[in-house]
């Protein structure tokens, strides 16, 4: 007895082909009637894509509607709707079908990009930022359209246009802004600069030096400032500007400055410091004058004819405070109260010791350690007797 033939399930009918308004949103394209298109295109391709849907509308007829939609879109003026909507074309497309769509997308970025170029060549004298602003736009679009279409020459000179803009830009307002002295504004401007991963490796050398004259620029422009207030005897503005013009010093990157440009920015410091420092001499205030010349005699860069100047002034400050201790000390003595001139004592050696810590000579501070012996074992005598 032969075997039964095997049973033949039927195939499963294919679903039918959600019908789209495909042919209504062409004729209202053609009719330049494109809010009614976007009226009409958006909810329906809502409803054949959702999770809700039952039917699958044909791949051809999707792209379609997308290319449609985009194209209104555009027409309109939004561009970031059509851009998103040529996307949706070349994605739905059948392969042989998406070259179409990408050169539409293509033609999108290259058009809306040449608009962002002329605006920006369009900008008022002075609009440096918002000319960056939007030659940035103008890449993001092309770097799109190159996404879609890696292949389209047209879109990749237009991008190779644009990027020469964008780097003499931020050049040309970079330097305006040094030459107007907004250093802040120009350092983020020439930091967002080197940080884009297209920035050209030959113009790198030119934006460091850039970025470099920012520091210095801002540098002198507080060590100035401090002398200026300096003159108007506004000593707590000038010593603020300074201690400012050295944090700027103290944290920018090594290779963020020249060694002379570095050089020139300590000898602004040590000027400020020293021009302080002198100006307390002047004023009979030793003990004030001290910190600031010791400051001054750290820094580094100075050539040794002004550091002589600091030396000097310091010198004179210790002199001064030994003159001024041990006389303090002579009273104290006298009038018997014995522990607060050996305490005024004790800060006197202190003194002596920090002075040879700090950088100055036992030749400078012959005098000063000969007078504050004199004072200590005048102290010692008076205590035996």
């Amino acid at each position: 007895m032969s075997a039964p033939a095997p049973s033949v399930r039927p195939a499963a009918p294919r679903p039918p082909a959600a019908e789209l308004p495909l042919d209504e949103c062409l004729g209202l394209h053609e009719r330049q009637q494109y809010q009614e298109v976007v009226a009409t295109a958006e909810p329906a391709l809502q409803r054949a894509l959702g999770e809700g849907a039952t039917m699958t509308p044909r791949a051809q007829d999707v792209a379609k509607l997308w290319s449609v939609l985009a194209l209104s879109r555009q027409a309109l003026g939004d561009e970031e709707g059509a851009l998103s909507a040529f996307e949706e074309a070349v994605h739905a497309a059948p392969e042989g079908d998406r070259v179409s769509y990408q050169a539409q997308m293509a033609a999108l970025t290259v058009s809306v990009s040449r608009q962002l170029l002329a605006r920006a060549e369009q900008a008022a004298e002075g609009a440096g930022e918002e000319q960056i602003r939007r030659l940035k736009q103008a890449t993001g679009w092309l770097h799109q359209g190159l996404a879609a279409a890696p292949s389209n020459a047209e879109l990749a000179s237009a991008l190779e246009r644009v990027r020469h803009a964008l780097w003499t830009s931020y050049n040309q307002t970079a330097s305006a802004l040094i030459q107007r002295q907004e250093f802040h504004r120009a350092r983020r401007l020439i930091r967002e600069a080197l940080a884009d991963e297209d920035f050209p490796g030959d113009r790198r050398e030119h934006f460091t030096e850039l970025l470099s004259a920012t520091f210095t620029g801002e540098i002198g422009q507080l060590t100035a400032s401090a002398i200026r207030t300096l003159e108007d005897e506004r000593e707590r503005e000038a010593v603020s500007f300074l201690e400012r013009a050295e944090g700027i010093l103290s944290t920018m990157p090594g290779d963020a400055i020249t060694p002379k440009r570095r050089e020139d920015a300590n000898r602004r410091l040590w000027w400020g410091y020293t021009k302080l420092g002198m100006r307390r001499v002047e004023g009979g205030e030793y003990e004030e004058a001290l910190e600031p010349l010791f400051h001054a005699l750290k820094i580094g860069d100075i050539d040794p004819e002004r550091q002589q100047e600091t030396r000097e002034a310091l010198v004179r400050a210790v002199e001064g405070v030994t003159d001024a201790r041990g006389g303090e000390i002579t009273r104290l003595a006298k009038d018997g109260n014995r522990s607060a001139a050996v305490a005024e004592a004790e800060r006197l050696k202190a003194l002596m010791r920090e002075s040879l810590e700090r950088g100055l000579s036992q030749q400078e501070l012959s005098l000063a350690l000969t007078k504050a012996r004199r004072v200590l074992e005048g102290l010692e005598r008076a205590a035996d007797t």
